[in-house]
């Protein structure tokens, strides 16, 4: 039999790996190393999110995995060059370890990108890539722009109005590369384009029910643009009924319910949970210096309301939060 003696010991050992293990499981001995939280700003060309939702969600899902901390800055004012510069060199001076930037002037950003010593940055850029920054990630609007004049070509007739719904003013590159490579396809095949801008405060309403009955198609340049021109027609069913087809670009809630509703006929996306997602790896990868300059080009796709609940669309369009 175990005397008193050795009971007390038997207690005090098991006593002793208790201890231990709580020791152990609360790192007050072995402690996990910290990781590095990188702290990475997004500065935008807009003053409103409105087109950013799944690019948000994969830039999100990024920082969890990258273990980074991700500001998300709008300008006060809608592509203000000069504002986003400032907004860059206060994110720089507020000690931010990486950019991301969509740029409202691509080549004055890239410059001001090269700054010795500078958080490095990733720009979010419309057309062939240029300048120094750290990486690109690109949606090419031109041909995108290009894409959905051939499938407009398919559903149309031939000689067929286009009106094309261009922005108040020339301020998005994007814009401008999309309908320019529009206009190229549609002019090419024969169709009349005319593109107008919004005047007063009707916007695009008086264009669009100056329409000739039942030839028209309208599209539009923007996401923004497409909204608006899809409440009109929306809102005045006679009207709707007189336009042949509503086409534009953008993967925003408002785009996709036209859609769906069937006031949109067709419009072109980039998977832009991806684009958030890579810009953050790209980020990260410039700081730990494992990324390269080797630019990632988006794909776009053209849908129609059959596609959204295709399993490859609907991933792309409607990701898990």
């Amino acid at each position: 039999m175990i005397g008193r003696r050795g009971k007390l010991l038997i207690v005090v050992y098991m006593i002793f790996l208790v201890i231990l293990f709580l020791m152990c499981s609360t790192d007050l001995i072995i402690r996990e190393p910290e990781k590095e939280v990188y702290q990475v700003a997004v500065i935008i060309e807009d003053a409103r999110d409105d087109n950013y939702g799944n690019f948000r969600k994969g830039m999100d899902q990024a920082a969890v995995e990258f273990n980074a901390d991700v500001r998300f800055i709008t300008l006060y004012e809608e592509m203000d060059a000069g504002q986003q510069l400032d907004l860059i060199e206060r994110e720089r001076q507020d000690g931010a370890d990486a950019l991301i930037v969509a740029p409202v002037d691509e080549k004055v950003v890239a410059a001001a990108s090269g700054k010795q010593g500078s958080a490095p940055m990733v720009l979010l850029g419309t057309g062939e890539p240029e300048g120094r920054a750290e990486a690109v990630v690109v949606v090419n609007y031109r041909r995108m722009g290009e894409q959905l004049a051939e499938e407009m070509k398919k559903r149309i007739p031939a000689g067929s109005h286009v009106l094309i719904l261009a922005e108040p003013h020339e301020r998005s590159a994007a814009a401008e590369d999309f309908l320019q490579g529009a206009e190229a396809v549609l002019e090419d095949g024969g169709y009349d384009c005319r593109r107008v801008r919004p005047e007063g405060e009707e916007g695009y309403r008086e264009v669009i029910e100056a329409l000739p009955e039942g030839k028209a198609v309208i599209l539009a340049g923007t996401p923004e643009t497409l909204s608006e021109a899809g409440g009109i027609l929306e809102e005045d069913p006679v009207l709707a009924g007189c336009v042949q087809g509503l086409y534009g670009r953008g993967s925003n809630m408002a785009a996709l319910n036209d859609l769906d509703s069937g006031i949109v006929t067709g419009i072109c996306v980039t998977d832009e949970f991806s684009r958030g997602y890579f810009s953050v790896q790209m980020a990260i990868e410039a700081l730990e210096k494992r990324g390269g300059r080797e630019p990632l080009v988006m794909e776009s796709y053209y849908i129609e309301k059959k596609d959204l609940r295709k399993s490859e669309y609907e991933k792309m369009l409607f990701p898990m939060e």
